[in-house]
């Protein structure tokens, strides 16, 4: 697992692990999930739980009232165990969460990986922010 984000329902990082060895800020994944949440809901009814972006998976599922967003190679094979398991804790502790809690939930959970295979992650990840900001302004342009 490569990184792990706690997100209110009004878009808001409440807490994060993994972005701060990257290029960007961790409040764009906030606002992109929870904007691409309320506009699944809008068309269907229902909400997103995975997105995958070349090699990056993101699994989406919500504890209480916050989002947990987990991030994982594609090919991740333990993803939907290791999202549930952050999703039961955070629901089990409550609104008693910070990056150091994260960090160690990471710990916990997280099995080794290569180098490698973090650099193709965070090359993903960097190309999927600004892919993603750039939609978000063009997005903005045309609905405001």
């Amino acid at each position: 697992m490569y990184g792990i984000f706690l997100i209110n329902d009004a878009g808001e990082t409440v807490a994060s692990v993994g972005w701060e060895n990257l290029e960007g800020d961790s409040a764009l994944i906030g606002g992109f999930v929870s904007a691409l949440q309320m506009f699944i809901k809008k068309i269907s009814g229902n909400e997103i739980n995975e997105l995958q972006f070349g090699e990056l998976k993101l699994l989406i599922g919500k504890a209480g009232e916050n989002y947990v967003v987990t991030l994982h190679a594609f090919n991740d094979k333990d993803a939907k165990q290791h999202n549930q398991e952050v999703i039961n804790f955070v629901t089990e502790r409550g609104d008693d969460i910070d990056d150091g809690v994260l960090s160690l939930v990471n710990e916990m959970i997280s099995t080794e990986t290569t180098a490698e295979e973090k650099e193709k992650v965070r090359s993903g990840i960097r190309e999927w922010t600004g892919d993603a900001s750039s939609a978000a302004k063009e997005w903005g342009k045309k609905v405001f």
